[in-house]
């Protein structure tokens, strides 16, 4: 494999490629970072439904490889069912994997958030990995999820 092209299935960071392959740093990145973390920490690990729904647009909508299609008040109760079992409590974290996360800005719009995530859980012999696609919308001066894409789903060791 070339030093310019990334794995089908990395199970870590893909090599570094030049700034065209999305923002990697600044501003924009670190906002919508930040707006992740808040995200999967409400729903992952303080289990606060409010929380994590409220990030969401009001016309949202979740595509899933192997759950299927979810939208508005249906990724609502997904959710509120999520945090009711809590992920934290059932020992699983989920992290991005280094250097994956990539920022794409959409003009009047918002921006496109990509990257692999992996879940772990205690006492499992395997780990899951997956690519995530994120559809931020700049709404009312703060930051919504609009769509999300959760693909490629597998077991890792």
């Amino acid at each position: 494999m070339g030093c310019s092209t990334q794995p089908d299935r990395p199970t870590e960071a893909p090599p570094s490629s030049d700034s065209t392959d999305g923002l990697r740093s600044g501003a924009l990145f670190d906002a919508l970072a930040e707006m992740d973390s808040i995200l999967f920490d409400a729903s992952f690990v303080s289990c606060d439904s409010t929380k994590a729904n409220a990030i969401f647009t009001d016309d949202v909508e979740f595509y899933h490889d192997q759950t299927g299609f979810a939208a508005g008040e249906q990724v609502r109760e997904n959710t509120r069912r999520l945090t009711a079992s809590c992920p934290r409590d059932r020992g699983i974290k989920r992290t991005i994997v280094p250097g994956s996360l990539r920022v794409y800005p959409i003009a009047g719009y918002g921006a496109v958030q990509v990257g692999f995530h992996r879940f772990d859980e205690r006492g499992a012999t395997t780990s899951t990995l997956a690519k995530f696609v994120s559809l931020w919308r700049f709404q009312d001066g703060r930051w919504r999820l609009a769509r999300v894409l959760s693909l490629d789903h597998r077991a890792v060791p």
